[in-house]
């Protein structure tokens, strides 16, 4: 695949992600689910944007795992603050 579609795929995929984030924000959910929705759907674009836009897939591994790293953390210190 070319590198522009890629891009426009992975940016479509953070357009629906963010749609799906603010409809789990405005449903009538169980708040434990909102949350593990939204914290999914925000990794997924952490993800997405670190590697496809900031093109930290050609980086070294030691700074990818450096990002991976930090957004898990970042996950687990939300959920642990929040539940």
């Amino acid at each position: 695949m070319k590198k522009e579609n890629i891009l426009t795929i992975t940016w479509i995929l953070l357009v629906i992600l963010t749609i799906l984030e603010y409809t789990f924000a405005e449903i009538s959910l169980p708040a434990k689910i909102a949350f593990g929705g939204i914290m999914t759907a925000s990794f997924i674009k952490y993800i997405g944007v670190a590697f496809q836009f900031l093109e930290l897939k050609h980086a070294h591994g030691f700074w990818k795992f450096i990002a991976v790293t930090i957004v898990v953390l970042f996950v687990v210190i939300m959920t642990v603050i929040y539940l």
